[in-house]
């Protein structure tokens, strides 16, 4: 036969049930022989019957206080006080230079002790005198306040219901592409409020709301490194392009910073240092070495294609040697050219293809190169790619010359014109 598991009782309820506070709802669903035997049980020969009996005065104390709401709330509140004084003890720095709202937090608390003891009473347990009670007022900040001021003090602040209206048209997602005068003019013919427009500008700005803005499409970006001549300073890095059936393909390229051409590319479906370090040998064989170069510098980031066979060959490259520098490790710079021939390539030309696969990939990435590298640059004054590296230069007399001409080309022929009335 199963037998009933015996029950367990939590050390306080016994504790209640000796000092006679168990409230009776509780006490009669214990079993009448469980009552009788802790009533009747001689507890004179228990371990710390000796302490009991030493602390009598402090059992009758809580058994005084358990019985009574009133008693309790006031226990309540003098540990409150307690608390009180050790939280202004602690943030003394923090409570006067008026961080973290911690004045406000004492604030609070003293609101909370001066509902049971009364004010009086509170401010002499606190030791706080009423000047000093009131000076913490005025710098704890007022949760019913956008502006954190006291509404009582300052009563010429937007109603509650006025900032919900504005908060509520502010996070509307039909107005959330609007700039905030039509919002705010749409409010007044809504007429859900009625407030000055500059007084709106101001509860939109403390209310921290999050809206769509325009997008900030200037970049005032740190100029990066630059070399002084052609093939003095080259950048070398590989990024991921998708087809349209999501094969991973990666694109590698060479690029001079002089000129930014890209003097070579590569493509794979794996990211390896082999196939890095055969496109700078190529570059190297191809532009380095006819050039008669003693010196070259080669920026990549610190991906794992740039070591390995890579490192090898860099080490052992003559005619011209070629120093390996890890971009923003090494020097401050990123190797943010390169990455954005990559973006170029990608945004001006691969995106706007049909490319089904990796196959196609590889018929359409010579031609965005020779797009790239024969498209006039503004950054180079209207030259190509191919054009700085081969030695172009712009003759900046000669255009000046030929813009003054043409300007007054302009002039004399639109007087010429017989269009109008003034033409005779």
């Amino acid at each position: 036969m199963k037998k009933t598991p015996k029950t367990t009782y939590h050390p306080f309820l016994l504790v209640a049930f000796y000092l006679d506070f168990l409230p009776d709802d509780l006490k009669y669903t214990i079993p009448r022989s469980t009552r009788f035997d802790w009533k009747n049980k001689n507890i004179e020969t228990t371990f710390g019957y000796q302490w009991c009996c030493q602390q009598q005065l402090l059992f009758h104390t809580l058994q005084q206080v358990a019985v009574n709401k009133k008693l309790i709330n006031i226990s309540r509140a003098l540990i409150r006080v307690i608390a009180v004084q050790h939280f202004i003890k602690k943030y003394k720095s923090q409570i006067k230079s008026k961080l973290f709202n911690s004045a406000a937090v004492v604030v609070r608390n003293i609101e909370k002790i001066t509902h049971v003891l009364g004010s009086e009473l509170a401010l002499k347990f606190l030791q706080f005198s009423c000047q000093q009670y009131y000076q913490l007022r005025s710098k704890a900040r007022c949760a019913k306040s956008a502006l954190n001021l006291c509404l009582v003090k300052h009563p010429a602040q937007l109603l509650s219901t006025e900032v919900r209206a504005i908060k509520t048209y502010c996070e509307d997602g039909r107005f959330l592409h609007w700039p905030l005068a039509s919002v705010y003019f749409q409010m007044i013919r809504d007429k859900a409020a009625r407030l000055h427009q500059s007084t709106f500008y101001k509860y939109a700005g403390l209310l921290n709301l999050q809206r769509i803005k325009a997008c900030h499409r200037r970049k005032n970006h740190q100029t990066g490194i630059r070399a002084e001549r052609d093939l003095q300073l080259l950048h070398a890095d590989v990024t991921v392009f998708k087809p349209l059936d999501q094969t991973k393909a990666f694109i590698y390229i060479v690029q001079d910073n002089f000129s930014r051409a890209i003097l070579d590319y590569a493509i794979s479906l794996e990211c390896r240092a082999r196939t890095m370090m055969e496109l700078i040998r190529s570059v190297h064989s191809r532009y380095l070495q006819p050039a008669t170069l003693s010196y070259c510098q080669l920026m990549t980031d610190d991906g794992s294609e740039n070591y390995g066979s890579v490192k090898d060959f860099i080490g052992s490259s003559e005619n011209p040697t070629i120093q390996h520098i890890i971009a923003q490790k090494d020097i401050e710079y990123s190797n943010s050219m390169v990455e954005a021939a990559h973006k170029n390539l990608k945004y001006r030309f691969l995106y706007h293809k049909n490319i089904p696969d990796y196959k196609a990939l590889c018929e359409y990435l010579p031609q965005a190169v020779e797009d790239y590298n024969n498209r006039p640059h503004a950054v180079l004054d209207g030259l190509t790619p191919l054009e700085v590296l081969n030695g172009a230069t712009v003759n900046t007399t000669l255009l000046s010359t030929e813009m003054k001409a043409a300007q007054q080309a302009r002039l004399t022929a639109n007087k010429a014109q017989q269009c109008c009335g003034y033409s005779f």
